[in-house]
């Protein structure tokens, strides 16, 4: 009867209109994202000749201007920056020649070198932090991580490409969107899908009359079908990109570096602030990182539309709460905030809905909070599934199904 019931509610959820129709706008999003956008993306990283060679000549003439004025060496107030000029531009010279040559394990040697005298990049990914108390630390932050980032395409002892540099091969965009707040989209997608698993059955009739199993079973194997069926879906979904990203920009390799912030084990501060250490992890843990908490999260939100299914009884306004508790974060989320009505933020599951920045330690540094972690975050999302497991068996007892079908209808 089960394997029955499992099989019926997947033919169900496969035929629904509305999330067919949602599929649809999912893959039309990814097509042109993957055919119209990223091709024309560019990124901190994207390399441009001719704005470098622009920079090489006005370097030339400034050296030249030295060179006229007699200003070639040392100066109490501005040090030796004729040395300075030549050096970075021997450096900018041979990063175009390198680029041209395709050479880009070279290119990358030196684009590390030019870092160290041009901080745009860093200055530029700073202005993209929000509200940033501690600037300094920020852009101390941004220049490590880059750096370390480039070491590690180094030591991964790979083929390196320009589109691994731009990171734009296809493990590293699926590494970047889970990093990314659009990573919001799979919690979406539970949510949608699952939103009318109960309540859809009210225009069928002999539903009311009763099926041969138990009210809390029957919303079991809906919400089971519901997870199985998102990660189909889901899984589905990634495959399409990943191919269609390979195709243009190649796969990548699992080895290539993901920079993390870890918080420091120096006793000393900075106005309060801790500092922060900076070391790589492998596509290929962060992804089965992600792994192991993305499912958790489906699960929960799975569990918890079946609740507000069981209270509200339309599907619409269980999306439309569930996408509120989604975004709950962003009410309140500030950088120096680090409790909610005088409890640790890490205790509230909603902390780690944004789960790719926790794996990257990126909310610890946001936050500061070093109780945000990875095995935190896993255990206290566990412990709210098993709060909703008893509230759902709770409801389900005060609304059975004939109560529950007899409002609904």
């Amino acid at each position: 009867m089960t394997i029955s019931m499992i099989i019926h509610e997947f033919k169900m959820m496969l035929r629904s209109k509305k999330n067919v129709l949602f599929i649809i706008a999912l893959i039309s999003l990814i097509v042109a994202y993957c055919f119209l956008i990223l091709p024309n993306m560019e990124t901190a990283d994207s390399f441009d000749i001719e704005e470098k060679e622009a920079e090489m000549e006005n370097l030339e003439a400034m050296r030249q201007g030295m060179i006229d004025r007699g200003g070639t060496g040392f100066n109490r107030m501005t040090g030796t920056p004729y040395a300075q000029n030549t050096y970075e531009f021997q450096v900018k010279s041979r990063l175009v020649h390198a680029f041209k040559d395709q050479n880009f394990h070279r290119f990358v040697q030196l684009k590390m070198k030019e870092n160290d005298y041009d901080t745009r990049i860093a200055s530029l990914d700073w202005n993209l932090i929000a509200d940033a108390p501690y600037p300094s630390l920020d852009m101390e932050r941004n220049i490590e991580l880059t750096k370390l980032r480039y070491q590690g395409y180094l030591d991964a002892d790979v083929s390196i490409t320009y589109e691994m540099i731009e990171q734009k091969t296809a493990l590293q965009t699926s590494v970047k969107f889970i990093l990314d707040t659009t990573a919001a989209i799979l919690l979406f997608c539970a949510i949608y899908f699952s939103s009318d698993m109960i309540t859809r059955n009210k225009e069928h009739r002999s539903v009311l009359q009763g099926v041969p199993v138990g009210w809390y079973r029957l919303i079991n194997v809906k919400s089971f079908v519901a997870f199985l069926y998102t990660l189909v879906i889901l899984l589905g979904l990634f495959l399409l990109a990943m191919l269609l990203i390979a195709i243009q920009n190649g796969f990548g390799s699992f080895k290539l570096p993901v920079p993390i912030t870890l918080p420091s084990s120096q006793p000393d501060d900075y106005m309060g602030y801790r500092f922060s250490e900076f070391d790589n992890m492998t596509i290929a843990k962060f992804l089965l990182l992600s792994l192991g908490i993305i499912p958790v999260l489906i699960y929960l939100f799975i569990r918890l539309n079946a609740i507000f299914s069981l209270l509200f009884k339309n599907p619409w306004i269980v999306i439309m709460v569930s996408t509120v508790l989604l975004f709950v974060e962003r009410i309140y989320y500030s950088r120096t905030t680090t409790e909610l009505f005088g409890i640790d933020l890490s205790y509230f599951p909603q902390t780690y809905f944004d789960f790719g920045r926790v794996i990257s330690g990126e909310k610890y540094y946001l936050i500061h909070l070093e109780s945000i972690t990875y095995q935190q975050g896993i255990i206290v999302l566990l412990s709210s599934i098993v709060v909703l497991e008893i509230i759902l068996f709770v409801i389900s007892r005060a609304i059975n199904k004939r109560k529950f079908y007899r409002k609904a209808a």
